[in-house]
């Protein structure tokens, strides 16, 4: 082809035919520069397709960390509301009128179980990917808002979950260096633990029992409510994936 056109030219300079090269010349730059404007177009063509393909990964993979912290969410739910039944029966049976000190010995040596499970993290990864390599511009101005607000959300509930939990946690550390709890991973037992408890101060048993209590109620139930409020959000988002 760059032979043939190269022909041309020679042809009509050799003629000395000026203003028909001119002619061909301007065609030829036309031609040149509408070939460069198609592998341009191509270009941003193929572009475009790759960045639509990796956003349709993008999106399968929000997908699935988002139905990974649905069920999460809920496994989470069930082991919180199981605890708080479990502690609020302790609660009502310590606030009956027929409760005694016997009774709180009874459930602060053998029933209660001060170690807590619950939820701990959820998935961030694809977002975090997206934070990272600065893809998150390929969904949208609008998707994109709505997935930095939803992991905010998150990020805020998780907080007041472990900020709570933690406080727990203090004073139940402090509870068991007190009190032997009801577990095998206890280095004394028998007599001696029996002995121990037989001479504990009640009333102090009393105080201290009521406020790791108190406090681990406190908590699932902050603990619920943010669940509650992640469940909602996660499935508002999940809903607007369409990959």
């Amino acid at each position: 082809m760059i032979k043939f056109f190269r022909k041309i030219r020679q042809r009509l300079l050799t003629e000395n035919k000026l203003s028909k090269y001119f002619i061909y010349a301007i065609g030829e730059i036309i031609l040149v520069v509408i070939g460069i404007l198609i592998a341009i177009q191509i270009n941003n063509w193929n572009e475009d397709r790759k960045k639509g393909k990796l956003k349709i990964e993008y999106l399968v993979s929000l997908k699935r960390d988002l139905e990974f912290d649905i069920a999460k969410l809920n496994t989470a739910l069930d082991y919180v509301e199981n605890d708080l039944k479990k502690n609020n029966a302790f609660s009502k049976r310590l606030s009956s009128p027929k409760a005694n000190i016997d009774t709180l010995v009874k459930i602060a040596r053998y029933e209660f179980n001060p170690i807590v499970g619950g939820l701990k993290e959820l998935n961030k990864n694809t977002y975090n990917s997206l934070i990272s390599t600065g893809n998150i511009d390929l969904l949208g101005k609008e998707f994109t808002d709505k997935i930095q607000e939803h992991y905010t959300i998150q990020e805020t509930s998780m907080f007041f979950i472990k900020t709570n939990f933690q406080s727990y946690i203090d004073g139940i550390n402090q509870y068991v260096m007190q009190y032997p709890i009801n577990i095998k991973q206890n280095a004394i037992n028998g007599p001696l633990q029996d002995s121990f408890w037989k001479n504990i101060n009640k009333h102090h048993l009393q105080s201290n029992f009521n406020g790791v209590l108190s406090g681990r109620i406190f908590a699932f139930n902050n603990e619920k409510l943010q669940i509650i409020i992640l469940l909602e959000k996660t499935q508002e988002l999940l809903m607007l994936i369409q990959p």
